[in-house]
């Protein structure tokens, strides 16, 4: 499944800011969104073990990773090219699971390579945190 606030064909789950007092689309259209265009993939296996796994950046039509020019971009040691999206694809896993007595976990940011990082000092900075 590929998620971000593009409407073009690869994008399966368009999503969208929200702003804390609009009342219309039109209340929106000034401020800058802070979801990627090609946000984030998610891919989960439909047999045994159903992991899933989430990949940020986005595919374009000819199925090749597309990161915006401002993106945080690295070479790892083994060779391979991971970066961070521009506006970062951020997940937290809540401490207790997911259940009623669930508290807020730590925030984390996904790589291009599904690589888990603590958060950057801003959402937008060239440098990338820790590798969890």
């Amino acid at each position: 499944l590929q998620i971000g606030r593009s409407t073009e064909s690869p994008i399966d789950f368009v999503v969208t800011d929200t702003v804390p007092g609009s009342q219309s689309n039109s209340d929106t259209q000034s401020v800058q969104s802070t979801i990627s265009r090609f946000a984030c993939r998610i891919i989960c296996e439909r047999n045994p073990p159903f992991t899933a796994r989430i990949y940020a950046a986005g595919f374009d039509s000819s199925k090749n990773i597309f990161l915006g020019e401002k993106a945080a971009k690295w070479k790892t040691s083994d060779g391979q090219m991971d970066g961070l999206t521009t506006n970062g694809v951020l997940v937290m896993h809540p401490r207790n699971g997911f259940t009623e007595d669930s508290k807020p976990g730590v925030w984390r940011e996904i790589s291009v390579c599904g690589n888990v990082f603590s958060l950057r000092e801003t959402r937008s900075a060239q440098q990338r945190g820790k590798m969890v």
